[in-house]
């Protein structure tokens, strides 16, 4: 009876610590509209989410707010379906933004944005917010 119950402890252990490791961050992205503007307020990795029905050439943008340009810079990464990077960019935005224009074919796609630069202060915390926002547009084929 002893080792029948130290091998069930053993069981649920093991899959408790199965079940703990599962969390995607890609399943918490947040939907991407078109034309919207998706405010960021703090450091760290953002992940977003859109879907394609059809092939369409997409731009997606950061934009830091006044005061902001230089001090904060996020990066971006195009994530396809599987959490593979496509395409990724730190800079080519206006004022040191980042811009990925792209033709994708339909599917589910994702944007992750970090702030490369963020660090906490000497106290362990952010000395400042690091807000920008984030959009997509779909450009007209030409």
């Amino acid at each position: 009876m002893k080792r029948f119950v130290s091998s069930l402890s053993l069981m649920l252990l093991l899959s408790l610590t199965g079940c703990a490791g599962t969390w995607d961050p890609l399943d918490s992205a947040t939907e991407l509209v078109p034309g919207r503007s998706y405010e960021v307020m703090s450091a760290g990795h953002r992940y977003f989410t859109f879907t394609l029905d059809a092939p369409a050439r997409v731009v997606l943008e950061s934009h830091t707010f006044p005061g902001d340009t230089g001090l904060v810079e996020p990066a971006g990464q195009l994530l396809d379906a599987n959490g593979r990077v496509v395409e990724r960019d730190w800079v080519s935005g206006l004022n040191g933004n980042f811009r990925i224009e792209r033709q994708l074919e339909p599917g589910t796609w994702y944007l992750r944005v970090t702030t490369p630069h963020a660090s906490p202060s000497s106290f362990g915390t952010m000395e400042r917010d690091y807000r920008y926002s984030v959009t997509l547009r779909m450009v007209r084929n030409r």
